[in-house]
């Protein structure tokens, strides 16, 4: 991945807006589900590249480390 693919995962995180697949509407998703989500996806990316920043991307996301 790359620094724009995580700028982008981040925006989408921090908007809290997500579409339902099943009934194609958009859904809020709470704050704690937020921060899992993006706690989850920082240890995948940090495991894929060793030069991601944890804390970074968790306060693009809206989040403090």
């Amino acid at each position: 991945m790359t620094r724009k693919d995580y700028v982008a995962i981040a925006r989408v995180i921090s908007d809290g807006q997500f579409i339902n697949l099943t009934t194609q509407g958009e859904v809020t998703v709470n704050h704690e589900t937020r921060i899992k989500i993006a706690r989850q996806l920082a240890d995948l990316m940090g495991r894929d590249n060793q030069r991601f920043d944890r804390s970074r991307f968790l306060n693009a996301c809206g989040f403090t480390a």
